[in-house]
């Protein structure tokens, strides 16, 4: 049970550090959308070609 309050905390500070990025760069959630796009794109290929 002592892993729930570390688990919920560790949420809550990635929480309140993107949104401290996020005021300070508001450019950077539409990169990180469209690099995600990117790498999931590539990610998707790269496992096709291991499995055709």
């Amino acid at each position: 049970m002592k892993a729930v309050p570390l688990v919920i905390g560790m949420a809550a500070g990635v929480a309140i550090a993107s949104a401290a990025l996020m005021s300070m760069y508001p450019d950077v959630s539409r990169r990180m959308m469209r690099d995600s796009k990117r790498a999931a794109r590539c990610t998707r290929r790269a496992v096709g070609r291991m499995l055709g």
